[in-house]
């Protein structure tokens, strides 16, 4: 099972992936509330780039933040990235005003 299959169709139809969740911003921060609630453990999450022309990758993207399974509980790594993923992408978007790349946050699950 992919970690797509964990999320409703309309989250899936929005990642720029068609084997991992890549998500815009708003979309990842829903997609971490309904992981949660499944019980699916967030291992981390990091930054992705997509391009005008539809190419995606690391680029210039946050590198985000990996769970330590031994010190956190499933509720603690949800909030340990709805605690870094908005002030990581407001930095982003800060740095890199001036680009038509959109921000996508890759969201990697145990569950």
């Amino acid at each position: 099972m992919s970690d797509l299959e964990l999320l409703p169709s309309r989250l899936r139809d929005l990642s720029i992936s068609p084997r991992e969740i890549v998500l815009p911003l708003d979309a990842a921060l829903e997609a971490i509330d309904i992981l949660e609630s499944q019980g699916a453990y967030i291992l981390g999450w990091e930054g992705w780039i997509k391009d005008a022309e539809g190419r995606h990758g690391h680029g210039t993207a946050p590198q985000g933040w990996s769970a330590d399974t031994a010190r956190h509980s499933i509720q603690d790594a949800a909030q340990l990235c709805r605690d870094t993923i908005p002030p990581d992408a407001a930095q982003w978007a800060k740095d890199y005003s001036g680009t038509t790349d959109v921000l996508h946050i890759c969201i990697t699950v145990r569950a």
